[in-house]
């Protein structure tokens, strides 16, 4: 299967850049996530690689074919991309049934009646709906819609295969069975996948590599792993999973005393002098008993909110006015605790940096329970 390149692609509006310098590849027979909030310019993107958006600059290359190139004035129409599109609504038409949705797109490309009955019992039986072929959608549940659309996506032997949101209308459980489906399914048809989501797990346990956006701009890419473990900006910790953004001083290398009460927490030696934030994830922090030691645990604080979250509790201390969540098995009562934070696993950003974090993950102070 071919890659897909997009290069430094831009779409301008009369009094906004919805996306802009964006340039990635997505390589042969990868699952890649477009990652970010609403607004951030994912699905402005996906829908650019489709043809359903003309940016306004750039490039879009699959494999040899070129489907968009500003300075070339080429924009190849949608029908022509050999492109598989998945919606967020999954747009299947209420009126035909299941074996007549998938096929429609051969229909469309006039494809012989008897070719089109094999290639879509073909694409049925990939998705595991073969035996629903004469059902409407309105006899169907969301998953099996979800399906369908996905049947009719690859039909036709599209080169590359777009998902928009696919999950996004599942309910929890239903949603957590079809990421490990879909997964699956995506790596034995090989097929070159560009997935947008919003949804932090989703990204993390389906794709080979992120794309984190936000305001139409690349933030960081890597593997889902390297990028929550070494995010590069305070967005991106704060956006992928849950971060704690501390703020304080490097005054020594491997030293960051807090603001508020002047304690102090190590860090790796690589960070920069000055006025920082240090980063560290909730199941990189432990909670320990007021006297516990010191060089063990040398940061006090007082448990002030806790909420049960099945797996584990999520507490939020307060150290100095400094508020720091933590996730822990054990149940701990409200008062005093001292915290051990994993140096390994801090990231330090410069003080000026912090601008446009996401949403803290903070727990509200009547939760505790």
């Amino acid at each position: 299967m071919p890659d897909i390149t997009v290069s430094a692609l831009g779409l301008d509006y009369a009094d906004k850049t919805a996306i802009d310098d964006v340039s990635f590849t997505a390589r042969d027979g990868e699952f890649l996530t477009l990652l970010g909030p609403s607004g951030c310019g994912k699905t402005t993107t996906l829908m650019s690689i489709a043809g359903l958006t003309n940016p306004s600059r750039g490039s879009i290359t699959c494999g040899a074919d070129v489907l968009f190139d500003s300075a070339r004035s080429v924009n190849r129409p949608p029908e022509k991309r050999n492109c598989g599109v998945v919606f967020q609504s999954y747009a299947i038409w209420p009126h035909m049934s299941v074996a007549e949705n998938v096929g429609y797109p051969l229909r469309l490309r006039k494809v012989r009646k008897p070719e089109i009955g094999s290639r879509v019992r073909e694409a049925l039986a990939m998705v595991g709906l073969d035996a629903l072929a004469d059902r409407y959608p309105h006899q169907l549940s969301g998953g099996q819609q979800q399906r369908v659309a996905l049947a009719r996506a690859v039909t036709y032997s599209p080169g590359v295969l777009l998902l928009d949101e696919p999950l996004s209308n599942l309910d929890a459980k239903l949603r957590e069975q079809a990421r490990g489906w879909l997964k699956e399914f995506q790596a034995s048809v090989g097929l070159t996948t560009v997935f947008v989501t919003h949804d932090q797990d989703e990204a993390l346990a389906m794709s080979d590599r992120v794309i984190v956006m936000n305001d139409g701009r690349i933030e960081q890419e890597g593997a889902p792993e390297d990028i929550y473990r070494r995010p590069a900006t305070p967005f991106v910790a704060s956006f992928l999973g849950s971060a704690n953004l501390l703020d304080g001083t490097v005054d020594a290398p491997g030293r960051v005393r807090l603001d508020g009460g002047g304690q102090t927490v190590a860090v790796p030696e690589d960070g920069p002098l000055g006025g920082v934030q240090v980063m560290v994830r909730p199941e990189d922090v432990e909670l320990m008993a007021p006297g516990a030691d010191p060089d063990v645990a040398p940061l006090r604080g007082a448990v002030t909110s806790r909420m049960f979250v099945g797996s584990s509790y999520r507490y939020v201390v307060d150290c100095d006015g400094q508020s720091v969540t933590v996730s822990a098995r054990e149940r701990w009562e409200p008062g005093p605790v001292r915290l051990r934070v994993d140096r390994e696993h801090c990231r330090l950003f410069p003080r000026d940096t912090a601008a446009g974090v996401a949403g803290s993950d903070r727990l509200e102070e009547s939760s505790y329970a």
